[in-house]
């Protein structure tokens, strides 16, 4: 044979194994019960977070400003403001929910919230096809009540949309890998040539998936179904093309986004330093576990020894159950191994040329694709026991216990919500105190949430726009002076709001820590500000909406 492949090529074939007919046992009608059960939980999570409607987080308010600003046309030719860039089909998703339901948060969370409902609903016959038992069960609960995929589903972004493309890839794959009819394989290339408009990542979930069937094909020199392959990777490569050529090629490249991601997020592997580059490899895998798959518990372990944390988190209860699905999958379904893990490998290889981000919520695609390796080699225990209790349902329900945890903590402290923000609460605050007649300063880095709020509440208040001069200044008494045209609109003013954030000091574009004078220990963005209107008046009031807030409005009486 000219290419001698580890797997045999009954292995690369990836067919479910026959299982013979049975009347229902105690242990399937549980199985049953349980996935129900899950699949209920998941949902009344998604639509819990839903409909308490917490206030936008930044990076929801830094790309729905250009979805309310915009029009349909606009959106697919218009540069965004904040450097924002989403796939077009769910921008123009969300644009037609603000134009049938308005500009506020749950109408732009719409297209997040369905795609995470119907990852569940969809995910089931795909984990049907591929699982049985227990198998099932895991992988239907892991996705239904894991934090990062709950959150995301009720996030105004388009990472829940990403997650749902997968789902769909991988139904698509079921349905028509093996039928070789020009129908179905023009079909099977439409449907993901379309889901690539709807999600950057799909292009590792439908190259991955590309080369899981063609390998095989390529291995038997099976030419026909090798030639019957290109249709449908044709037409994902020829929308991938006009994608690219369209809208990603005009995106403005930007440099500082790598470099910010680098530097904050740690997002791209030191290719040039292999030892470090293993390390990074090893942190990433595990923090997996946590973001996206939510199966690290969240415990509060600030002064514990990171052994002790590692320990009580319990991410080492799936580590051993991920390898075990691996090298099973290994030796019986080797295409299968290679549909899951090869948009994995494809996407740290593009991190590892800093084209994408290795981090959290770009990884959020990746989590139906890794809870199927884990429910595989939930499978593998096969009827293993410890201490008279089978291993099998033992470590289902471990695992899934620390996502209900995590999850159930989430809905009964809402503050823990992940990414818990209150800009909408300090703007509906200056609504209902600000009188005819006062002035409102925004501070360059709450300008986002005023421009969006402002345009989706009505607020009754126009406010002075804070000018962002922090980079051309050359020290704090440079600082103010560039700042006097701003301060010179709000004379005659007899009370002025002062609105910041107190810790976010770098903008869209800036070098991280630059300028030095700015960040000065113990100086927070907005403090010097605070200290300049209160020699022009006194302080009279102070809004903090939550101690674990960093957003503040101060009110100060100027003199007549």
């Amino acid at each position: 044979m000219l290419l001698r492949y580890p797997f045999s090529s009954a292995t690369l074939l990836g067919t479910p194994a026959p299982v013979a007919a049975q009347a229902p046992t105690s242990s399937h009608v549980l199985q049953q019960r349980l996935l129900l059960m899950l699949l209920g939980l998941g949902f009344f999570f998604r639509l819990f977070h839903f409909f308490h409607n917490r206030s936008f987080f930044i990076d929801e308010l830094f790309l729905n400003v250009n979805v309310i600003k915009f029009n349909f046309w606009q959106l697919a030719t218009e540069p965004f403001a904040y450097e924002q860039k989403a796939p077009l089909g769910y921008l123009w998703a969300s644009r037609l929910c603000v134009v049938l339901l308005g500009k506020k948060e749950q109408a732009l969370r719409l297209v997040s919230l369905l795609s995470g409902l119907g990852s569940l609903v969809v995910f089931v016959p795909v984990a049907r096809y591929f699982l049985r038992g227990w198998g099932v069960v895991l992988a239907v609960g892991a996705l239904a009540l894991a934090w990062p995929v709950v959150y995301h589903s009720v996030e105004a972004k388009q990472y829940s949309t990403e997650l749902f493309a997968t789902v769909l890839a991988l139904r698509l794959y079921i349905k028509y890998h093996r039928q070789p009819t020009l129908g179905a394989q023009l079909a099977w290339g439409l449907g993901g040539a379309l889901l690539l408009w709807f999600s950057f990542s799909a292009i590792f979930v439908l190259a991955g998936m590309g080369m899981a069937i063609c390998l095989p094909a390529l291995v038997q020199r099976d030419w026909k179904k090798l030639a019957s392959y290109v249709v449908p990777c044709g037409l994902w490569v020829l929308s991938f093309g006009a994608l690219y050529v369209l809208f990603v090629s005009k995106y403005h490249k930007s440099e500082w986004l790598t470099f910010f991601f680098n530097v904050k997020y740690n997002a791209y592997p030191p290719i040039t330093q292999p030892v470090v580059a293993l390390r990074w490899l090893a942190g990433k895998i595990y923090d997996l576990l946590d973001h996206p798959l939510g199966l690290r518990l969240d415990v509060d372990l600030v002064n514990q020894s990171p052994l002790i944390k590692f320990g009580l988190k319990l991410g080492w209860v799936a580590l051993p159950v991920l390898a075990l699905g691996v090298y099973r999958l290994a030796r019986q379904q080797g295409q299968w191994l290679l549909l899951f893990l090869l948009p994995l490998v494809l996407a740290l290889a593009a991190s590892a040329v800093s084209q994408y981000p290795f981090y959290e919520r770009f990884t959020l695609f990746l989590a139906p694709l890794i809870f199927l390796v884990l429910a595989y080699g939930v499978q593998q225990l096969g009827h293993w026991s410890l201490a008279g209790v089978q291993l099998r349902p033992l470590v289902v329900g471990l695992l899934l216990a620390v996502s209900l945890a995590n999850v159930t903590r989430q809905a009964v402290e809402v503050n823990r919500f992940y990414n818990q923000s209150y800009f909408r609460e300090v703007m509906l605050y200056l609504n209902d105190h600000v009188r005819p007649g006062d002035g409102v300063y925004v501070y360059w880095n709450m300008r986002p949430a005023y421009d969006y709020y402002h345009d989706a509440y009505d607020l009754k208040y126009n406010a002075v726009e804070g000018s962002y001069v922090k980079n051309k200044s050359l020290s704090q008494a440079d600082y103010l002076r560039n700042l006097q045209p701003d301060f010179a609109t709000l004379r005659g003013k007899r009370r002025l709001w002062h609105v910041y954030d107190a810790n976010m000091f770098d903008g869209i574009g800036d070098i991280v820590g630059q300028p030095t004078w700015y960040f000065a220990p113990g100086r927070k963005p907005g403090g010097m500000l605070n200290n300049y209107f209160g020699t022009l008046g006194k302080r009279v009031e102070h809004y903090h909406p939550s101690l674990k807030s960093t957003l503040e409005a101060t009110l100060y009486e100027l003199p007549k």
